[in-house]
């Protein structure tokens, strides 16, 4: 079986209320997403997506369910908990409605307001059958390692369940940003993503949640971002005000703890990316997940990868199915 971890999807409702709000800002990401839509409907349309499943995964492929874009991380608290609720609500019931389709879904939290919001998600996890929760690098701008979001941290390394975490740079983050406003050619995301990434998974580590909650379990998309290739720059600390606190923080060096993530093998073709991404986390740390709803080539591109570099049947099949077993604590098929 190959289970992808890293499926996104954008459900009815939910759509039409990020739509509503995005729209009455006059905010352009209303209609890259419909352009997105229009290269490739399976991030919305069930049909097409069983159909591109079929085609490019074969028979013994299932999805976890992430949505594609929760806008709660940019909301007040109301707002944001609307959403949640939203698209919590839908995600469980198209997993529920076809079990041989989806292994199962992944909850969206509003941490705008905390006790709210993690309340929220307990009851995704332990109610609805939630896998785990899916957060964005930043909400409203604040970095995940922010002393508001600890709980979320804490409370996930307690129930053993484990953290998506998808970068969310938008086209206002300036390239250069002393002499610009917007970010050009869409290099927010195709270049700030996996720097976005690998920021967070720094600041986390540096911060000692790591350290703090060995077991904490962290799911990164796009392998890790930068994290593999720059290793020898991560290695040490830059010295500054900061290191004193961070090493008095930290049992081991930083790649120790950037290791202990989990890392999918997204690379949309780039088997030099998922090279990397085994050497630096390890087997038993990288996850199938392909990124689908994008772009009809990412599934097909990400199995391709895979075939290409792994070497061994045993090694395919820890990457395709067993790993994502054990972190998402899946049982096995009867």
């Amino acid at each position: 079986m190959r289970i992808d971890v890293f499926a996104h999807i954008l459900t009815p409702r939910y759509r039409e209320r990020v739509f509503e709000i995005l729209r009455a800002r006059g905010d352009q990401v209303a209609s890259d997403y419909q352009g997105m839509m229009a290269i490739d409907p399976t991030l919305t349309d069930l049909e097409a997506r069983f159909k591109l499943m079929d085609e490019a995964g074969g028979p013994d492929y299932r999805q976890v369910l992430v949505m594609a874009h929760t806008q709660a991380e940019h909301e007040d608290p109301e707002v944001a908990a609307e959403l949640v609720a939203i698209g919590n609500e839908e995600l469980a019931g198209v997993a529920a409605e076809h079990p041989d389709r989806f292994a199962g879904w992944v909850a969206q939290v509003a941490l705008q307001d905390g006790e709210r919001g993690l309340a929220a998600l307990r009851e995704a996890i332990e109610q609805r059958g939630a896998l785990g929760a899916q957060v964005f690098t930043h909400i409203q701008g604040r970095c995940l390692d922010h002393p508001d979001y600890e709980p979320l941290f804490e409370l996930m390394a307690t129930i053993d369940r484990p953290i998506w975490i998808h970068p969310n740079r938008t086209v206002q983050w300036s390239d250069f940003p002393l002499t610009e406003s917007q970010s050009r050619y869409g290099l927010f995301a195709r270049a700030g993503w996996p720097t976005d990434t690998a920021v967070v998974m720094c600041r986390l580590a540096y911060a000692g949640y790591l350290e703090r909650w060995p077991g904490l379990k962290i799911v990164v998309h796009h392998s890790g971002g930068t994290v593999p290739m720059l290793a020898g720059r991560l290695k040490t600390l830059q010295q500054g005000p900061e290191t004193e606190s961070v090493s008095a923080r930290l049992a081991h060096p930083p790649l120790h703890y950037l290791k202990l993530y989990y890392a999918d093998t997204a690379n949309f073709g780039n088997p030099i990316a998922l090279r990397a991404a085994l050497e630096f986390f390890g087997e038993d740390h990288v996850l199938f997940g392909s990124d689908f709803g994008f772009s009809p080539t990412f599934l097909p591109e990400t199995i391709d990868d895979i075939e290409t570099v792994v070497a061994g049947e045993a090694l395919k099949r820890k990457l395709y199915e067993h790993n994502a077993r054990a972190v998402l604590r899946l049982p096995e098929p009867a």
